[in-house]
């Protein structure tokens, strides 16, 4: 029913403005005709207003129009909390960028972040903080990764995030700055100061991936890390067993 009224709105607006714009017509040729010398100039005028006004009304109403559409897809993409991407924009981003590999050989790598033993925030000082503690995170991730990269909310405390152009090896220490980068973070909280740590599974796309291969390969090396112990990056390579743990130090190679 909702979409309806919005047609029947929209079929509306469009009727009325051509009936301005025929009606404005009509005058403007009108005043051309030698019916009355006194009255030919004002028809015309008044012709030309109407449609000078009818053009002007159908801009503004596209442009309103363009701007709600606009506020509608950054809606249905963005996650209301944090701000970030939602899962239908990660999952929109991954076919992209796995049809891209595909066609021209580029890299895509894909990182599963989770944050550690985040229940404890909600059971011990609220849902509020557990909501604060994401918001921080979100944004201390997004500012570590690159402009072209895509940082989503996966779900709950999860958040996954798509690097186009970036092999394995620059995945691992993209993922070892965000958790570094997270670990230092300070999260303000009434009279105290919160803390959280992140564990990281990374992987990289091949030409044999599909979207849901891809993630459940870089899934898997999530929960190696948080099985090792949490606030550690592991990686997994397309056809092998088993993860491989991320060393802190390899992050001084950048």
């Amino acid at each position: 029913m909702f979409v309806v009224c919005r047609d029947e709105s929209f079929q509306s607006r469009f009727a009325f403005l051509g009936l301005v714009a025929w009606v404005s017509a009509c005058l403007f040729i009108a005043g051309f005709f030698p019916i009355d010398s006194n009255w030919s100039r004002p028809v015309s005028l008044a012709g030309l207003i109407g449609l000078v006004s009818a053009v002007g009304l159908n801009e503004s109403h596209r442009s309103r129009t363009n701007a709600r559409l606009a506020r509608l897809k950054e809606t249905a993409t963005t996650d209301s909390l944090t701000g970030v991407g939602n899962r239908r924009l990660l999952d929109l981003e991954i076919d992209r960028r796995i049809a891209q590999l595909r066609r021209q050989g580029t890299t895509v790598s894909v990182l599963m972040i989770d944050v550690d033993h985040f229940k404890g925030f909600n059971d011990t000082y609220g849902h509020q903080a557990g909501d604060l503690v994401l918001e921080v995170l979100a944004k201390q991730i997004a500012r570590t990764l690159r402009d072209m990269d895509l940082l989503t909310r996966y779900g709950g405390e999860e958040f996954a995030a798509v690097l186009p152009g970036t092999d394995l090896e620059h995945a691992r220490l993209a993922a070892e700055r965000i958790r570094t980068a997270v670990e230092s973070t300070e999260i303000p909280w009434e009279d105290r100061k919160l803390s959280a740590t992140v564990s990281v599974g990374v992987s990289e796309a091949s030409n044999f991936d599909t979207p849901e291969s891809v993630l459940k390969r870089a899934d898997s090396a999530l929960y190696d890390a948080k099985r090792a112990g949490r606030n550690c990056c592991f990686f997994r390579e397309c056809g092998k067993e088993g993860s491989s743990q991320i060393l802190s130090a390899s992050v001084s190679a950048t």
